[in-house]
């Protein structure tokens, strides 16, 4: 496999080529970037994941003296959103240019970024750095976050401690210093499968999941948006939830024995999350006790699993420190749009914040072309994020 073309728009368009759809793995744009990296000179480690398709990437450039103490982490994930359901007007794994943009999946979010970093890694490798870069490449950032969980560690164990994380998600190249947590999990609801006609002799699942709805809704949703914190440098001031998906049920004539939820709550950074999943764990439990109270003596079908059972798909940890964090600051300081702006949705930069960096999302590309069909990056985007990063560059080259 060959290194990236140094440029910019050639690129993108390569890793844009490669279909790293969450379920599919990161390793394509991973071993690209890897191959890219080391032959700029910098310090490369790829760590697989058992399944042997999804991969993180750490490429460290050391500092003049040779310390990898510290200094800047350039943060990004190498999987995107599926495009299954979509309409798009060219393919989305065949990267086109037109209009002064480039589409393709993952073009803003967050390829653009990834491919930059890779256009300027001779330039990185030739300065004599008073703090070294770190470019962290991270799995499955759409699905669970957890590639940038496994990453902390990875870094840890590589004696790398980075000062700051620049998280490269689409945001126009604004500074943003806080966003909500996101939380997500699923809810399996096990009754007794039987004829409609032979009801005593069934147990609707439907029954208690439609239970469990009314409580998150009620409880946890309604409560936090009536009762709790505000903030209204957020677009929605205040911790969201729903219920989002439903599957359960064969037909009208059959008692249903499953049904799924998936649901999630994005809480303002400041609400502590733990109590919150304790009190759904609650719910779940008590749930889970009546249903198995309620087997009929005589099941029409086999009673074994009844119950309700919950599993946390992901907590991902909100981004608190604000436009004021030492990350913010030396974002603007490079050339990133100053914004007091919060944003809804979530990103690995919490993850790094708990970790003991200062982190700020700033990033090419608008939020609003993330996850859509004919997703795009614009080549102004793309100059913007050049200059950042070879200001940083600069800036580090001065120490």
């Amino acid at each position: 496999m060959t290194a990236l073309p140094t440029e910019p728009r050639a690129a993108v368009s390569a890793l844009l080529a490669l279909d790293t759809t969450s379920v599919k793995g990161t390793l394509p744009v991973i071993a690209l970037l890897e191959e890219t990296f080391a032959a700029a000179g910098a310090q490369v480690h790829r760590f697989v994941e058992p399944d042997g398709v999804k991969a993180n990437l750490v490429a460290s450039f050391p500092a003049a003296d040779g310390s990898l103490e510290g200094g800047v982490l350039l943060a990004g994930h190498a999987d995107c959103v599926p495009v299954e359901g979509q309409v798009w007007t060219t393919p989305p794994f065949t990267p086109t240019e037109r209009d002064g943009r480039i589409y393709g999946r993952g073009a803003c979010d967050m390829k653009a970024f990834l491919a930059l970093i890779a256009c300027v890694a001779p330039e990185i490798a030739s300065a004599r750095l008073s703090e070294p870069i770190h470019v962290g490449v991270t799995w499955d950032e759409e699905v669970t976050a957890d590639g940038a969980r496994a990453l902390v560690g990875q870094l840890a164990q590589l004696g790398i401690h980075p000062r700051i994380a620049f998280v490269g998600e689409p945001s126009n190249m604004r500074a943003i210093g806080a966003h909500k947590s996101m939380n997500s999990f699923t809810a399996t609801f096990r009754g007794i499968a039987a004829h409609s006609s032979l009801l005593p002799r069934g147990l609707n699942a439907i029954r208690y999941a439609a239970q469990f709805i009314e409580f998150f809704h009620r409880e946890v949703v309604d409560e936090l948006r009536e009762n709790g914190p505000r903030d209204d440098a957020y677009p929605v001031p205040y911790t969201t939830g729903g219920v989002n998906v439903v599957r359960g049920g064969i037909a009208r004539n059959t008692v249903p024995d499953l049904v799924e939820l998936n649901f999630e709550f994005r809480a303002l950074p400041e609400i502590a999350v733990a109590p919150i999943v304790a009190k759904i764990e609650a719910e779940i439990a008590r749930l889970d006790a009546e249903m198995k109270a309620a087997v009929p003596a005589d099941p029409a079908s086999d009673a074994s699993l009844v119950g309700a059972e919950l599993e946390i798909v992901t907590l991902l940890a909100g981004l608190a420190s604000g436009p004021e964090s030492e990350a913010a600051r030396y974002a603007v300081r490079l050339g990133a749009h100053p914004t007091g702006e919060k944003v809804t949705y979530g990103t690995e930069a919490g993850i790094y914040e708990a970790a003991g960096m200062s982190a700020v999302v700033v990033g090419p590309g608008d939020i609003a072309q993330a996850h859509a069909a004919d997703e795009y990056i614009s080549y102004e985007q793309l100059d913007e994020c050049l200059a950042f990063l070879r200001n940083l560059i600069a800036d580090l080259s001065h120490g």
